[in-house]
C-alpha cells in the first residue's frame, strides 16, 4: 500500500502513468491473479499453517492484496473530494484508515514484520544510553523521513525506505493519513482549496516528534496469521472487488460464505 500522500490530484505511486491528469497505480502484474493466489494460499492453510515460510508468504501476500484495495479506496476518496461530496469523502477516508489498522494487525502475526525488531537491533549496538538514543533516532528516521527538512518542506527522501511493519503503520502512517483526510474534509467544509502547506507543517512536525520518541515496540509476533488473513479477506473485502466465477474451480469449494456466490 503506497500510503505516500501528497496534495489531492498529485497522488504519489511507486509506478505512475504521468500522461494522465489523475495518477494511477501502474502495476506490472494482474491484481486479479494476486487475489486468486491468495485464495489458493488460504485454501492450503490447514495443511501448511505449521510452516514458517508458508506463514511469511501468507502475511506478505495478504498485505499485498489489501494494499491494492487501499489504492482503490484512495482513488474513490479523491473522486469524492473533487466532486465536493463530503459524505463520500468521509466514508472512503474512514475505510482507508481501517485498512491501515487491519494490515497492522496482520503484520503483527509474524516475527518478520515487526518494527520492534528493527529498533531493538539498532539499540543493541549502543555502548551507552546516549548512543542508544541516537541509534534509535537514526533507525526511526531511516524508515520514515530523512532529516533535510524545513517546517514546510519534507525531505526529498521521505518514505524512501518505508516498510510494511506492524507498529510503523499504526503509529506513523495511520495518524499521518488521518491528518491528511482531516485537512481534505476541512477544505470542503470551508469551501476552500486544500491547504497543502498547512498539512505539510502538521505531518512534518509529527514525523519529527515520532522519530525522537522512545516507545518500545513488540519483538514477538501475536495472533494467528491464517485466522487473521481469512477474517480480513473473506467478509470484508472480497465481495465488492472479486467475481467468484473468475476464480479457479478449486478456489470456490467450501471456502467462502454463501453470500459471496450471489
Amino acid at each position: 500500500m503506497h500510503i505516500l500522500l501528497s496534495s489531492p490530484g498529485t497522488r504519489r505511486f511507486l509506478f505512475q502513468d504521468k500522461s494522465s491528469d489523475f495518477p494511477e497505480a501502474h502495476l506490472w502484474y494482474s491484481t486479479q491473479e494476486v487475489v486468486q493466489a491468495l485464495w489458493l494460499f488460504l485454501d492450503a492453510g490447514n495443511d501448511l499453517r505449521g510452516s514458517l515460510t508458508y506463514r511469511y508468504d501468507l502475511v506478505d501476500l495478504t498485505r499485498q492484496v489489501l494494499s491494492k484495495l487501499a489504492n482503490q479506496v484512495y482513488r474513490d476518496a479523491m473522486i469524492a473530494f473533487r466532486r465536493k461530496d463530503a459524505r463520500a469523502l468521509n466514508l472512503h477516508g474512514q475505510k482507508f484508515l481501517q485498512i491501515i489498522k487491519d494490515i497492522d494487525v496482520l503484520l503483527a502475526s509474524d516475527d518478520n514484520f515487526l518494527l520492534g525488531t528493527w529498533l531493538e537491533s539498532a539499540k543493541k549496538l549502543a555502548a551507552d544510553p546516549s548512543d542508544m538514543k541516537l541509534y534509535e533516532w537514526n533507525a526511526r528516521t531511516q524508515v520514515t523521513m530523512w532529516y533535510d527538512t524545513t517546517t514546510t518542506n519534507q525531505s526529498q527522501l521521505h518514505d524512501y525506505a518505508n516498510k510494511f511493519w506492524s507498529g510503523l503503520l499504526e503509529d506513523y502512517y495511520l495518524p499521518r493519513a488521518s491528518t491528511y483526510f482531516g485537512h481534505l474534509t476541512k477544505s470542503l467544509e470551508e469551501n476552500k482549496n486544500f491547504k497543502l502547506t498547512e498539512w505539510r507543517k502538521e505531518w512534518i512536525a509529527f514525523s519529527n516528534k515520532w522519530q525522537a520518541d522512545t516507545k518500545i515496540y513488540p519483538v514477538k509476533a501475536k495472533g494467528d496469521a491464517l485466522a487473521i488473513a481469512k477474517a480480513l479477506f473473506y467478509p470484508n473485502y472480497l465481495p465488492s472487488h472479486v467475481c467468484l466465477k473468475q476464480l479457479p474451480p478449486k478456489c470456490r469449494t467450501g471456502m467462502a460464505p454463501s453470500w459471496i456466490y450471489k
